[in-house]
């Protein structure tokens, strides 16, 4: 029998800082309250030339069941998984900020697959 070697996913523990702007970027782009984001809102977030691949990207990321939603529990595990992956509070905090002044997202490296 062959043995699957899926890589451990590793779970951070976030600072104060990094869980308030998640949860504030979450609450700007979740436009209807609804507790979960959607394609639609993800590019309304951006509102720029690229808003439709920010958002495509966002959820090929974070939507880890492939629902179309991105779910408040998914957005803060993916931060968790972020941190848990080795990078560093900097790393997050530059991140989360530039996501906060709707600059282009960008993807982590080493982050395990989740879907």
């Amino acid at each position: 029998m062959g043995s699957s070697k899926s890589k451990e996913i590793i779970r951070g523990d976030l600072t104060d800082d990094q869980e308030e702007l998640i949860d504030s970027i979450f609450k700007q782009i979740d436009i209807d309250d609804s507790k979960t984001i959607d394609i639609e809102e993800a590019a309304k977030y951006w509102e720029s030339c690229f808003a439709k691949v920010n958002a495509k990207e966002l959820f090929k990321s974070v939507d880890f069941n492939d629902d179309g939603e991105i779910s408040y529990d998914e957005w803060v595990d993916f931060w968790r998984i972020v941190k848990g992956a080795g990078h560093t509070d900097e790393e997050i905090m530059e991140e989360l900020e530039n996501l906060r002044d709707k600059q282009s997202w960008v993807g982590f490296s080493g982050l395990p697959k989740m879907s």
